[in-house]
């Protein structure tokens, strides 16, 4: 103490500061160290949707909430994208659509509302990069979807809560969710045996293509391959479209039908694509070598399904002939029909069954629209087994009178994926 004392007086301060209570002297010194934290301001700022944590691609919708003291208003909210001004909204609602790219990349959205007084507040909403498909110590489930009503009209206006989500029967937690459009990786896999000739079926395949091209989004992209006993054509998806209407033009109807090598190969060329995977597949036979009544496949119809599955790719199969419900596989194991409606309906794709080739054009202009009308929806499974087996997924909304069309489950990874 004396000690302290004759500090006090060398800088000039009375010894009598000594009889301030300790207490006192610690107030003095943590006030010194930091002053109070401010108090938080009136005005209010917060993101609607996109909602965290989302997925943040295509046309996104975003919607802010601002709010200050009753003697106030808001007189505008500045919406930042990757610090560069998107717009400034000077009256509610407070909401913009804006498109985020066509790849899954990270985003910091920031929104700046400020009120009639001069004071401001500020939100900041962070989404990191999804690649769909990712592997990771935490694996995300991907799983698009497509609503429609009982007439058959898709649905578009549902949020993440009105989906429910199962995995083996285990109610899972849906971490992303966005109804924006989604980047296509499409192959237009069209069928070019002998049989093709037929009626001008080959003509028709190529009208329907083209028009099928010319439908889907400039950022998508395609490839259009042809199959009988090879397979033929791009060999990785492109935006193009000249090159991609010049591989139409090539096509050429000759030989067998090697179907589910063909799906095999193309699943297999997709599987490193980013965004909605999907396989556009025009058949109008079995599969069956053109010599010999022998498949012309090396693989089985099981492998070419599930090499779909890990993929990741929607089929959606077109069957042309007539009665594919009474043909039967060389096996005799399956009608036609069911082969391809089995390949479509396991994948989260959809069957069409034309009764005449006239109606191709259509039904592609439909599964155009189908792929662009989709939920995206990823989870964590609770399941951490890396078994390699195969989970059964189960995607149904609360209103009981929609039907949900998603990919029906997935392989999870093995010990040794990374």
């Amino acid at each position: 103490m004396p000690a302290l004392r004759r500090a006090l007086r060398r800088v000039g301060l009375p010894g009598a500061l000594l009889l301030i209570p300790c207490s006192a002297l610690l107030a003095l010194g943590a006030a010194g160290a930091a002053a109070p934290a401010p108090e938080p301001g009136p005005v209010t700022v917060r993101f609607v949707e996109p909602a965290p944590p989302a997925l943040i691609l295509g046309e996104t919708r975003i919607t802010v909430e601002a709010a200050t003291s009753p003697e106030a208003r808001i007189v505008s909210v500045a919406i930042y994208a990757d610090d560069a001004l998107l717009t400034v909204l000077e009256r509610p609602p407070y909401t913009l659509t804006w498109n985020a790219g066509t790849r899954f990349v990270e985003r910091s959205l920031r929104a700046v509302a400020t009120d009639s007084a001069g004071r401001t507040a500020e939100a900041t909403l962070r989404v990191r990069p999804l690649h769909v498909g990712e592997r990771e110590e935490v694996r995300l489930v991907n799983v698009y979807a497509t609503v429609r009503d009982r007439r058959g009209e898709p649905v578009l206006d549902l949020a993440k809560e009105d989906f429910v989500l199962l995995e083996d029967g285990a109610p899972q937690t849906i971490s992303h969710f966005t109804a924006a459009s989604v980047p296509l990786a499409v192959a237009l896999l069209i069928d070019a045996s002998n049989s093709m000739n037929l009626g001008g079926k080959i003509d028709l395949a190529r009208k329907a293509a083209e028009e099928f091209v010319d439908s889907v989004d400039p950022g998508d992209h395609l490839m259009v391959l042809q199959f009988n006993d090879a397979l033929t054509g791009l060999s990785d998806p492109v935006s193009d479209r000249r090159r991609l209407k010049e591989a139409i033009a090539s096509l050429r109807a000759s030989g067998g039908t090697a179907l589910y090598d063909a799906l095999y190969r193309t699943a297999e060329r997709l599987r490193t694509s980013e965004g909605r995977r999907a396989v556009v597949l025009l058949s109008d036979g079995r599969d069956q070598a053109l010599a010999e009544n022998e498949p012309g496949s090396l693989h089985l119809f099981e492998e070419a399904l599930e090499k779909a599955h890990r993929a990741e790719v929607a089929v959606y199969a077109v069957g042309l002939g007539a009665h594919l419900e009474n043909e039967m596989d060389l096996q005799g194991a399956r009608s036609l029909k069911e082969i391809l409606e089995t390949l479509a309906r396991e994948t989260g794709g959809r069957s069409y069954f034309p009764e005449r080739a006239g109606q191709l054009s259509g039904i592609y202009r439909q599964i155009a629209a189908d792929l662009k009308h989709q939920y995206a929806l990823a989870y964590t499974s609770t399941n951490r087994a890396r078994d390699g087996r195969w989970r059964a997924i189960t995607l149904r909304t609360r209103r009981p009178e929609l039907v949900v069309q998603a990919r029906t489950g997935y392989y999870s990874p093995g010990p040794e994926a990374p």
